[in-house]
């Protein structure tokens, strides 16, 4: 949103920033795609493990099966029958755990897992900015913001990190004051920083009062 009283930029301009940010979104995005492609290679590599272990349980299942079947004729067998046991029971151990992990990185590549990042209110005075989040990413994923300003719609958010060397930002203003918003961002593994702004002081007339602001701010990764 561009406040009536700064200078318009003119449309050769403006085609230009908006193919700059196509292309970002766009490097974000095959990026993201390379990753989680990854992402379903490191999956296929447990479902293996976990096709492994059932066939190694299978076939000491088999072998226990003939012991059993020629007891009778050797009975010394016992002793081989129970070390059998000890060792299929091992590998369910292993094979149970191999499912856990399997089904958690299938829930990281279809982008089912959640967390909130942040919960807070933010006050600002005009012109001030606050960085609210500060980590380092696992993962490709994404943010979801929800936040409600409550005076002043030049209350704006900053999302940027740096991805193999390339420095990536997105700044958006919130909009309408005490009103709820929702903002999604991509977001690759690296240090992320979300800052929490207010412009407030560089609009408008230079003698009016610049206005404070407070914005609640809910922030959930989706990865």
């Amino acid at each position: 949103m561009i406040p009536e009283t700064q200078t318009k930029k003119s449309p050769s301009i403006m085609v230009i920033a908006l193919g700059l940010i196509c292309i970002i979104l766009a490097a974000s995005t095959i990026a993201a795609f390379t990753l989680k492609t990854n992402d379903t290679t490191e999956l296929d590599k447990k479902d293996k493990k976990i096709e492994d272990l059932n066939a190694q349980i299978v076939k000491l299942t088999n072998e226990i099966a003939v012991l059993m079947q020629n007891q009778n004729q050797n009975p010394d067998q016992t002793a081989t029958i129970n070390s059998l046991n000890n060792r299929i029971a091992t590998l369910n151990e292993e094979l149970a755990a191999a499912n856990k992990r399997a089904e958690d990185w299938r829930k990281i590549v279809n982008l089912e897992e959640s967390e909130l990042i942040v919960n807070k209110t933010v006050v600002h005075t005009a012109g001030d900015k606050e960085t609210i989040y500060h980590e380092t990413m696992r993962y490709a994923s994404y943010i979801v913001v929800e936040a409600t300003p409550n005076s002043t719609d030049t209350c704006y958010i900053e999302v940027s990190y740096t991805y193999n060397g390339s420095p990536i930002s997105f700044k958006e203003y919130f909009g309408k004051a005490n009103e709820k918003h929702t903002l999604i961002f991509p977001v690759l593994p690296a240090s992320l920083r979300i800052v929490i702004g207010n412009d407030n002081d560089k609009v408008g007339d230079e003698d009016a009062p610049k206005i404070d602001n407070k914005v609640n701010v809910l922030i959930t990764l989706r990865y």
